[in-house]
């Protein structure tokens, strides 16, 4: 009798996988919106609160649910495991070094978000927004400086058009909204660009063929990145600030309902899509809020440039996607 044997399915394989385009797809689709929703419940939250308070809040409380979720996922795999032994359970991944934890919590928790907070305090919202676009195509370049490896053309291209849409749609929004310090503003805008084109970058080649739950994961990057904040905000309150219940309350929502789905998502589709993948989700996210304001009647309708950059942005947006192969580990 002749044995036959099975071979894995090659990494384009699972590229052409449609379950996987799918799951990719979706995943990325809901990391749209929830980001989009995030805009609107800080916006309201900020109302009551200043952006130390609300930078701290959000933060201690996702790393609250990110805790929950990760011992409830331990629980029930010692729970499983002693039900059922699996010889075969993938090993998990090697813990964080300290160098590696201190450069992710900085990059993609601490100075991502007071550089950003910055920037809109003495620049105003509109110019970091600018500066954040470009944020795909940097990450586009460090990936291929990292792979010595060119991305392909119509990937290239799609980026610089994506980012070019929404700059069309940022600048008319430009005029009058500029702060006192344009150039402090300017430049701390920037530097939470570079933060988070960093963190993506980094977290991708430390995570390399993570296999396994994302929230224990990202757990210990939030609860070290949190400390500068929780920091920030204690002395905004040793200064005299009031802390009203209904801002713990809208931030503990916008925390744990909201931002561990977001992280979530977002992690695992830096791991299985790449980092630039994420970051060019992100062009869709201020078209969205602006869209959605302008029919809750809350902005004006965006004049026809804006919807050219908004359409331009979704084409090649969808281009680049449709080409992006799944590639890496993708449990959840």
């Amino acid at each position: 009798m002749r044995r036959t044997t099975t071979t894995p399915p090659s990494a384009s394989a699972r590229g052409r996988d449609p379950r996987r385009r799918f799951d990719l797809l979706w995943r990325s689709s809901a990391l749209v919106v929830l980001l989009a929703s995030t805009w609107l419940i800080v916006g309201a939250s900020l109302h009551d609160a200043s952006a130390a308070v609300v930078s701290a809040g959000r933060t201690v409380f996702t790393v609250g649910g990110l805790s929950a979720l990760s011992w409830w996922l331990t629980a029930r795999a010692t729970s499983s495991t002693a039900r059922t032994p699996a010889p075969d359970v993938p090993r998990a991944s090697e813990p964080y070094r300290w160098w590696q934890l201190v450069l992710l919590a900085l990059s993609g928790v601490s100075v991502y978000t007071v550089c950003s907070t910055v920037a809109i305090a003495f620049a105003g919202p509109v110019l970091p927004t600018l500066v954040l676009a470009l944020t795909p195509a940097t990450v586009l370049i460090a990936e291929s400086i990292m792979t010595r490896a060119a991305p392909p053309l119509s990937t290239g291209i799609g980026t610089v058009l994506a980012v070019g849409g929404a700059v069309l749609y940022v600048l008319p929004r430009l005029d009058g909204t500029l702060g006192g310090d344009v150039l402090v503003g300017t430049v701390s805008a920037f530097a939470a660009m570079g933060s988070m084109a960093f963190y993506g970058v980094f977290f991708a080649r430390v995570n390399r063929g993570h296999v396994g739950p994302m929230a224990p994961r990202i757990l210990p990057v939030f609860a070290v990145g949190s400390i500068p904040l929780v920091l920030w905000a204690a002395i905004a309150v040793i200064g005299g600030e009031q802390v009203r219940w209904n801002v713990v309350g809208l931030l503990a929502v916008l925390g744990v309902v909201v931002y561990v789905p977001v992280y979530l998502l977002q992690h695992r589709i830096i791991l299985t899509a790449g980092p630039s993948h994420a970051a060019l989700l992100g062009l869709a996210v201020p078209p969205l809020v602006g869209l959605g304001s302008a029919l809750l009647h809350l902005v004006s309708v965006p004049v026809p440039t804006q919807l050219v950059g908004v359409l331009v942005t979704v084409l090649c947006m969808t281009l680049v996607i449709r080409r992006r192969q799944p590639r890496g580990p993708d449990d959840a």
